[in-house]
C-alpha cells in the first residue's frame, strides 16, 4: 500500500438500543457499527478528499428509520437486515447517485443490488446460537460518513455529511420526552413510534400506518399502540400526552407518561 493510501468506504452511521450481551463471535464495537454502501478498498485519500467538495446531496434531510428485522449470515459475518419505515426508496436512490459519482471519478464500485445490513460480528460464531438470541430492534441513520478501516474490526470516520436526527430524547420531569422531527404527520407518527421502541423494542410489533389529519390523531394512533401492547404483553408506557403542539410545522415535543 502506498504511503498516501487508505482502506476506505462510505457508510451510514447507525444508532440502535444495542444489547449488552451477545453470543460468541468477534463483536464490533458500537462506535464502529455502520451500514456500508460504497466500498473503495485501498485508494489514495488526497484525491478523494478534494472531490468530496462535490459529494452528492442526499434527497433526505432527516435520517431514515427502520427495523432490524432478521439476521443475515454473509461470508463469515453476522449482520442485521434493515427494513426501512421512512425514506427507504430515497436512501436507495441516494446510494445509486453516489455510485454514479464515484464511477465518474474513476473508482471501481460493486454493482450488485444494495443490501441494507449492519454488521455485528465476524467469525467464528454459531448460527443457531445467534438465531435463537436475535430479537428485532429499531434503528436510525445519524450521518453519512467516509470511513477508514484501521484494523482489528475498527472503523474511523474521517469525513461526515451531517443530517438531522429523526428524534432526540430530552429531559422532562418524571416522564419521558422526545424532540420529534418529520416532514409530515405520517413521519411524525413513525418517528415517534420508533423513538418509544428505543426504550421498549417489543413496541415495534404494534406500528401501523396512519392517515392522521392533525397532531391529535397522531397521538391517538400512538395511544392505540400502547393499549394493544399493554393488553398482549404489558407496556411500560401509560399514554402519550395530548397537551403538546407542533413547532414550525415539523417539530414536536412528545411527552410519554410512564
Amino acid at each position: 500500500m502506498q504511503e498516501d493510501e487508505k482502506r476506505l468506504f462510505f457508510g451510514f452511521s447507525i444508532e440502535e438500543p444495542w444489547p449488552h450481551l451477545y453470543p460468541k463471535g468477534r463483536i464490533l464495537d458500537e462506535k464502529s457499527r455502520h451500514l456500508t454502501f460504497a466500498f473503495l478498498g485501498n485508494v489514495p485519500y488526497d484525491n478523494l478528499q478534494k472531490a468530496l467538495e462535490k459529494f452528492p446531496i442526499p434527497p433526505f434531510q432527516i435520517g431514515p428509520v427502520g427495523i432490524c428485522d432478521q439476521l443475515l449470515f454473509l461470508k463469515r459475518v453476522v449482520a442485521q437486515h434493515v427494513r426501512w419505515l421512512v425514506d427507504g426508496e430515497k436512501l436507495k436512490l441516494f446510494v445509486s447517485e453516489v455510485h454514479k459519482w464515484l464511477t465518474l471519478l474513476g473508482y471501481s464500485i460493486d454493482t450488485r443490488p444494495f443490501l441494507s445490513h449492519v454488521t455485528l460480528a465476524r467469525a467464528p460464531f454459531n448460527e443457531e446460537e445467534w438465531t435463537s438470541w436475535f430479537e428485532p430492534l429499531p434503528c436510525m441513520v445519524t450521518g453519512i460518513h467516509l470511513y477508514e478501516s484501521v484494523g482489528n474490526l475498527t472503523y474511523r470516520s474521517i469525513w461526515e455529511f451531517p443530517i438531522l436526527a429523526p428524534f432526540k430524547e430530552i429531559e422532562h420531569t418524571a416522564d419521558i420526552a422526545f424532540h420529534i422531527r418529520g416532514k409530515n404527520l405520517s413521519e411524525l407518527y413513525l418517528h415517534a413510534a420508533v423513538a418509544m421502541s428505543f426504550k421498549f423494542p417489543p413496541f415495534l410489533k404494534y406500528i401501523k400506518t396512519t392517515d392522521a389529519k392533525d397532531l391529535n390523531q397522531v397521538v391517538k394512533a400512538l395511544n392505540q399502540m400502547i393499549t394493544e401492547c399493554d393488553l398482549e404483553i404489558g407496556c411500560p408506557f401509560k399514554a402519550v400526552s395530548y397537551h403538546t403542539q407542533l413547532v414550525e410545522g415539523e417539530h414536536w415535543e412528545m411527552i410519554v407518561d410512564v
